[in-house]
């Protein structure tokens, strides 16, 4: 229902754009949180690819250096978060139509269920009635179309049995969609939180 944040994804996109370069010599050891003054301008060092730029994961920060790995993870973390409320709307919104569903089906269950016993009974009347006929071998012959009604007659009410046994089989789908869509939700939350743990830990200082 919801898309869930891939964390391999947001650890392998690199930030696009065209970026003024200073070299790495020119400047102190760069990495994670080390100050620097000209915002967008990029360094290398360590093998690593470094932006000047405010952390997207503190509010109020000032310009440091990061690497383009810890940018990229950060807005993704704040765009997924910045979502959750429009999502947990929408599922809540889903959950009151799921439940609604399942009061009316627990109600038509219910009604189901005396009237698939009433099926029942008859079906065991008929049966009873029948054997005997089936029985009564000396007069198969006169008993036949009796036998065949019979015979109808059981069909029909296992027949209903069936068609009523839909409600059931439609209150466990709903139940089953209720657990599934407060599930997506639950692992979408899980989801923005790992992408903030692993997005302060790529971010973090000397790094």
């Amino acid at each position: 229902m919801f898309r869930k944040l891939s964390l391999l994804a947001l650890a392998s996109v690199l930030v696009a754009g065209s970026l003024t370069a200073i070299p790495a010599s020119a400047a102190t050891k760069v990495s994670n949180g080390v100050a620097c003054s000209k915002a967008g301008a990029t360094t290398k060092s360590g093998g690593a690819t470094y932006r000047c730029a405010r952390n997207p994961l503190v509010k109020n920060s000032k310009l440091t250096w990061l690497s383009t790995d810890c940018i990229t993870l950060a807005f993704a973390h704040n765009r997924s978060r910045a979502a959750l409320p429009a999502a947990k709307a929408k599922t809540d919104a889903a959950i009151a139509k799921l439940d609604a569903d399942i009061a009316n089906w627990k109600i038509e269950v219910a009604k189901a269920a005396v009237d698939i016993a009433d099926y029942q009974a008859k079906i065991k009347l008929i049966t009873d009635a029948n054997a005997k006929l089936k029985a009564d071998t000396a007069n198969l012959a006169a008993n036949a179309l009796q036998i065949q009604k019979f015979d109808t007659a059981i069909r029909n009410y296992e027949t209903a049995i069936r068609g009523k046994s839909i409600f059931a089989r439609n209150l466990t789908r709903a139940e089953a969609d209720k657990r599934n869509v407060a599930g997506t939700y639950q692992n979408v939350q899980a989801e923005v939180g790992t992408a903030l743990s692993m997005a302060r830990l790529i971010c973090s200082r000397g790094n």
